[in-house]
């Protein structure tokens, strides 16, 4: 019998940069196709749903710099947009991300205290993500962005995480990271043989390198330290379909595409829609003799309540 995949679509991130963006140094990659709005994420988030995307990772931008931005209000509209348009799981992406001041072009790393606010966004989310350990970012040419992820903060999301009843994926950008989570597990405030979701971001400067044998090593690693757990893999770039593709051969319950990691569609075509990366990530699924999760059999995978 077909094993289920999980969907998840990235629509446009922290790094990535609208063609229009005024006088920026490049972060990611820059594409006039990048949805900035609320509105506008609410119709990619649309579109990827009805090519067979059941998870939507969002962020925020504010619409007149079109840059990434902390505030709750901007991430809350998203939510609610996405909400009145179709029945897709939301998730939080819990590290904000980065972004540049457009006045002195340094970049901006949101602090701990405004990860934390993610906590009262309103409407809330489904699930919120939180990044296992500390590790330095390497973005564009332009300097290093230190993303901190101390125990305490840990602590304190996963504890506010559970007050809410919400999902959690756990982001882990090296193995230390795993045996981070182990840690989490010792002291209660994960359970060891939990059914709780780990995503494997690989080809983030920093982070894990997108290479064949490290997914390997990592997804068993994660696999002998919490055998019940779900996971999933995500690639930067042009690693992102070669990656998910190796995660699906090794058994991955979902995958992540999105013009938040990659913005071509093939070598040197721009993706238009975050819903062509959908389509090319379920082609590659249906090959490989899977079938596409639905919005109700993503949330019993992932444990997450069913919606009223």
């Amino acid at each position: 019998m077909p094993r289920k995949l999980v969907i998840q679509v990235a629509p446009f991130g922290s790094n990535t940069l609208h063609s229009d963006t005024p006088n920026l140094p490049k972060l990611g990659g820059m594409t006039p196709y990048l949805p900035i709005t609320p509105e506008e994420v609410a119709e990619e988030a649309y579109r990827s749903y009805n090519a067979g995307a059941t998870l939507c990772h969002i962020h925020a931008r504010d619409p007149k710099t079109k840059l990434a931005t902390p505030d709750i209000k901007v991430w809350g509209e998203v939510v609610a947009r996405i909400r009145e348009k179709c029945p897709i799981i939301i998730e939080a992406g819990g590290g904000i991300g980065a972004w540049v001041d457009p006045q002195t072009f340094q970049i901006i790393i949101a602090t701990e205290e405004q990860k934390l606010k993610l906590l009262d966004i309103k409407p809330e989310p489904d699930i919120l993500t939180l990044n296992m350990g500390t590790f330095d970012q390497s973005v564009g040419q332009y300097g290093f962005g230190t993303f901190m992820q101390t125990p305490p903060f840990q602590r304190k999301i996963l504890q506010g995480v559970k007050e809410r009843g919400w999902g959690l994926e756990l982001e882990i950008w090296d193995v230390s990271h795993l045996y981070n989570t182990l840690d989490r597990c010792k002291e209660g405030y994960l359970d060891q043989n939990g059914t709780f979701h780990i995503d494997y971001p690989l080809g983030v400067a920093g982070g894990q390198p997108a290479t064949y044998k490290q997914l390997m090593y990592i997804s068993e690693e994660g696999k002998m330290l919490f055998p019940n757990s779900h996971w999933q893999a995500l690639g930067i770039g042009k690693y992102e379909f070669p990656m998910i593709t190796m995660a699906m051969l090794l058994g991955a319950d979902s995958v992540r595409v999105g013009l938040e990691d990659n913005i071509y569609i093939t070598h040197g075509v721009l993706a238009k829609s975050n819903a062509e990366l959908v389509e090319k990530a379920v082609r590659i699924a249906r090959e490989l003799d899977y079938e596409i999760a639905t919005v109700e059999e993503a949330r019993e995978l992932l444990n997450l309540p069913k919606k009223k």
